[in-house]
């Protein structure tokens, strides 16, 4: 991932702007003194105990006033629509031991109890495009 990561950064003009950390989420520790953490497409194959893990680990590593950014599926508070993120939500299920797919108001939850503040919806998408955004709090 690291080098097309890197092209477009290049691409974009932004290579002396961006650093890329090679690393394993679940293991490893995250680099301090981020601006910006993108979580795309990832918390869906976790439980929501697994993403807290994650959260918390993202909200050390931010800078005060750093924000995270989650693209995933977003779910209705019924958990039925989007259709897609329902069907969705059965394959992770069957494919993983924990995943599935969660709502804005799990997600604050999930965000809320490791620190994060400012938890918004920036973009809500049919499938795995929606965006959350949440603020580390400045100390």
């Amino acid at each position: 991932m690291i080098p097309m990561a890197e092209q477009r950064i290049a691409a974009a003009g932004l290579s002396d702007r961006v650093t890329l950390v090679a690393g394993d989420f679940y293991t490893d520790d995250l680099p301090d003194g981020a601006d910006l953490a993108w979580l795309g497409a990832i918390c869906h194959q976790n439980s929501r105990e697994q993403n807290r893990a994650l959260f918390a680990k993202v909200h050390k590593a931010l800078k005060d006033g750093g924000v995270v950014v989650i693209r995933d599926v977003v779910m209705d508070p019924s958990h039925t629509s989007p259709k897609g993120g329902a069907l969705f939500a059965i394959n992770m299920l069957v494919a993983t031991e924990g995943g599935g797919t969660y709502t804005l108001d799990e997600y604050r939850q999930d965000l809320c109890e490791v620190g994060f503040d400012e938890v918004t919806l920036v973009h809500q998408h049919e499938f795995m495009n929606s965006l959350i955004r949440a603020k580390k709090a400045h100390k």
